[in-house]
């Protein structure tokens, strides 16, 4: 920058700031800087950004927002997408108001605490987000009830703990974590043309209670006697068998000797919240293994807590502390079935999960166990949010793809075939709902009979191998970018599969063109907004089938 537009940009700062004190007093404590307005008290200091978002907040010292993440900002609007709220204004001695296209939001500080009033000036809703870094290891519930973060739960209150000092946070909706990394989301959501209110005040945490935190971070040491757990796994999905009913696996073994041990499965199912009974397993007294399927109420996330006792002593024990009935689906196809969107999106409701093949995790971008190991976007956050919506139980998905690949690379004799059969053994006859196949953008060179009749190979092995019937999703995709949409070779094929039953009805993502791609609407891969699309046309495909399986089920379990 040339020296004389430095000294202007310098002299600019100097009179706002000058401004800004003489209209409101040598008080204020606010003061203008190059990076936006930096708010300072004794108990607290904060610096809302020239965009309008607050990005740093310190209470005694130790920083509770993490803006490194996400949107790169530790407060934000987001609605399809993060919002800026770029107009930012001092409106008082001890306020600041920050406004956008569709957002607005007011900061009021005072000595002992903040209050903000965020607003939504649309016809849909938003949610208001607050990220906060590993650091800030411990919350506290209003009932004094210590929880290690992230975590997933819906509370008014909150208060964060981090080092000695607290953050006391009123007006959330929901926690849920973890996003990028260990760091943990507060969210408020904002109906339609609606204002909501954000209280903040301070503390310091007692002795006590910075201990337990202590001891929650601490990394866990299983002592030697204890259950080990096979299954289930923290934040597994149990596929649910109708309506209402499924079943929990719970498998392990106990390394010391033991008479018994039982099982208790805690938390809130469709029709409420379970008996949470202990009730004993079978016990192999050789092996001391014990494996069975509970039958549990579709719903979770559920508590599963297992004992085993010598006698009357409680020689072993272990709990899972995410554990649902709900609904499964293996994914697979090419990039657009994977982690290949221009963005990672996450899952809002906290009851999307992903299957790895070893581990089950919340179903944040990008998904574990695709072939390609692609690391970007994907639809399926999106996905399994609309099915929770619709359906009010725990989503699970499982994502085999590899980006770029024919339907000839996924060929009974080939790798790619074989990667997503072992996902189908590992979740078992009847253990998912459907498979969901996304591809055709590789193909469209293809006779439309070669690719029908290749297709189909695929889905009858992969149900003659697994052994039992499943159905297969297809959409209908051969889009390539604005100038190459549609390609009728491959779209009829998927066509056919539907209308001689070979596959069900997917969805036509052909349609998602514009700002639904990536690169402006040049590429051929989902933006943020498409790939939320994507899930939601997906999800509504899904549901036509679900609906009416769910429906015969019902009528099933009412004519016995």
């Amino acid at each position: 920058m040339p020296l004389r537009h430095s000294s202007f940009f310098g002299l600019f700062l100097f009179a706002c700031l000058l401004g800004t004190r003489a209209a409101y007093g040598a008080d204020t404590p606010i003061q203008q800087t190059s990076q936006g307005y930096q708010i300072t008290y004794p108990k607290y200091s904060a610096l809302v950004s020239n965009d309008g978002c607050l990005d740093s907040l310190r209470v005694g010292g130790s920083e509770f927002l993490d803006a490194n993440v996400g949107f790169r900002h530790g407060s934000y609007f987001y609605q399809n997408g993060p919002l800026k709220t770029p107009n930012v204004r001092v409106s008082g001695p001890n306020e600041i108001v920050a406004r956008g296209d569709k957002a607005a939001i007011t900061y009021t500080f005072t000595p002992e605490g903040m209050t903000w009033t965020t607003e939504n000036e649309t016809d849909q809703g938003m949610v208001f987000f607050l990220i906060l870094p590993p650091q800030a290891g411990g919350a506290i519930d209003p009932n004094g009830q210590i929880v290690r973060t992230p975590v997933a739960q819906n509370e008014p209150e909150v208060s964060f703990v981090r080092d000695h000092n607290t953050l006391h946070v009123r007006g959330s909706d929901k926690l849920w974590g973890p996003f990028e990394g260990d760091t943990q989301v507060w969210e408020q959501d904002i109906a339609p043309h609606a204002q909501r209110t954000i209280a903040f005040d301070f503390g310091t945490a007692t002795e006590a209670q910075v201990t337990q935190i202590d001891r929650l971070r601490a990394p866990q040491v299983v002592p030697v006697s204890d259950v080990t757990l096979l299954s289930p796994r923290d934040y597994q999905v149990f596929q649910r068998q109708t309506r209402l009913n499924g079943h929990i696996l719970i498998s392990g073994r106990v390394r010391p000797e033991c008479d018994r041990v039982e099982a208790r499965v805690q938390g809130k199912s469709l029709t409420g919240s379970l008996p949470g009974r202990w009730r004993p397993l079978v016990l192999q007294p050789i092996t001391q293994a014990f494996s069975e399927d509970l039958p549990v109420t579709a719903g979770g996330w559920y508590t599963v807590e297992v004992r085993a006792f010598k006698g009357r002593q409680v020689v072993g024990q272990t709990t899972v502390a995410h554990v649902g009935v709900g609904e499964v689906f293996v994914g697979a196809g090419q990039s657009n079935s994977t982690n290949s969107g221009q963005e990672r999106i996450q899952e809002t409701s906290g009851l999307v999960s992903s299957f790895s093949g070893t581990t089950w995790q919340l179903a944040n971008d990008p998904q574990p166990g695709t072939h390609d190991r692609s690391g970007s976007g994907s639809f399926w956050p999106a996905f399994g949010d609309a099915m929770v919506a619709r359906y009010h139980v725990p989503i699970g998905v499982a994502v085999t793809g590899h980006g770029g690949t024919s339907v000839n690379q996924w060929q009974p004799d080939a790798e790619l075939f074989q990667w997503m059969m072992t996902r189908i053994y590992e979740l078992g006859p009847n253990g998912f709902r459907a498979v969901l196949w996304h591809q055709g953008e590789s193909d469209v060179g293809m006779a439309s009979e070669d690719y029908a009749a290749r297709l189909t190979t695929v889905i009858e092995a992969s149900k003659q191998l697994a052994g039992w019937e499943f159905p297969w999703f297809v959409a209908q995709v051969s889009y390539i970018n604005p100038h190459l949409v549609s390609f009728p070779t491959t779209r009829n094929a998927q066509k056919h599969l539907w209308e001689t039953g070979v596959a069900l009805e997917g969805p036509d993502t052909d349609t998602l063109t514009g700002d639904y791609r990536d690169f402006g609407g040049q590429g051929i891969h989902f933006s943020p907004k498409g790939l939320r699309a994507h899930g939601q046309m997906w999800a509504d495909k899904v549901s036509v089938y679900l609906d009416r399986v769910l429906a015969a089920t019902d009528k099933q379990g009412a004519g016995r």
